[in-house]
C-alpha cells in the first residue's frame, strides 16, 4: 500500500506555516530533504510530502520552537532518528560533567559509584548544569529532578524522553514524558520543555 502524500500548497494551508519557514526548516535538516518529492501534476511539477510524517514533524516543531533554537531542534531529531550503534559519537563520560554538579549528585546518592552512571544519568547531570547556569531552577528543584531520574532511570527511554518543569503558585512539578504521550495544562506555566537526548553531545564550556 503506497504512502499517502500531501501537496506543498495543501500542507501550508493545513498547518498555517509559511513557505519561508518550510524551507528554513529544510536547510536546518529539521525536515529531511528526502521528504521533498517532485512529482508531475496537471499544473506541471509540484512538491509533495509523506503526509503523516510531515504533519507529525511540523506539530512537534511548533511545540519546541518557542523554547529551543532551530539548531537544538535539529539535534533532537537527528538523534532520535539514528540508532545507538549508528550515532558515531563518543559516549558520554564523567569528564564532561562539571565537578560541582557531580557533588550535588553525590550528596543525594553517596553510595552510588560515579563510574557506574549510565547515559540517562549523565545526560540528566548535563541538563542540571545547563539549567542551573541559566538560573532558572533552584538547588532544591534540581534535587527533586535527580531523585525522579534515579527512581525511574531504567524506564526512561532516552530517544523519547522529554523533561518538563511546571511551576505554578510557587510550587514546581517535574515530568519526564515523551513527545507523543504527555499532556500538560496551563502551557504558560511551563518553564522547561526539552528533549533529554539533546544533551548527548553538548559540551560544557
Amino acid at each position: 500500500m503506497s504512502e499517502e502524500l500531501i501537496s506543498k500548497k495543501d500542507l501550508l494551508q493545513l498547518t498555517g506555516i509559511s513557505y519561508g519557514q518550510l524551507y528554513r526548516w529544510k536547510r536546518k535538516n529539521i525536515i529531511p530533504e528526502e521528504w521533498f518529492m517532485k512529482k508531475s501534476s496537471f499544473t506541471g511539477q509540484e512538491t509533495f510530502f509523506p503526509k503523516q510524517k510531515i504533519l507529525d514533524r511540523i506539530e512537534k516543531i511548533k511545540e519546541l520552537k518557542d523554547d529551543q533554537s532551530l539548531d537544538d531542534i535539529a539535534r533532537v531529531f537527528s538523534i532520535s532518528e539514528e540508532t545507538v550503534s549508528d550515532r558515531g559519537h563518543d559516549p558520554l563520560s564523567l569528564e564532561q560533567v562539571p565537578k560541582q554538579v557531580l557533588q550535588i549528585y553525590q550528596s543525594l546518592f553517596p553510595n552510588t559509584e560515579l563510574e557506574n552512571l549510565g547515559t540517562v544519568q549523565l545526560c540528566s547531570l548535563l541538563f542540571v548544569n545547563d539549567w542551573l547556569s541559566k538560573g532558572s531552577v533552584t538547588i532544591d528543584e534540581i534535587n527533586q529532578f535527580l531523585r525522579l531520574v534515579e527512581t525511574h532511570k531504567h524506564q526512561i527511554n532516552l530517544d523519547e524522553a522529554f523533561v518538563i518543569y511546571i511551576r505554578k503558585f510557587g510550587i514546581g512539578t517535574w515530568i519526564i514524558g515523551n513527545q507523543h504521550g504527555t499532556f500538560v495544562d496551563q502551557k504558560d506555566s511551563i518553564l522547561i520543555n526539552v528533549a533529554l537526548s539533546s544533551y548527548l553531545n553538548k559540551s560544557v564550556k
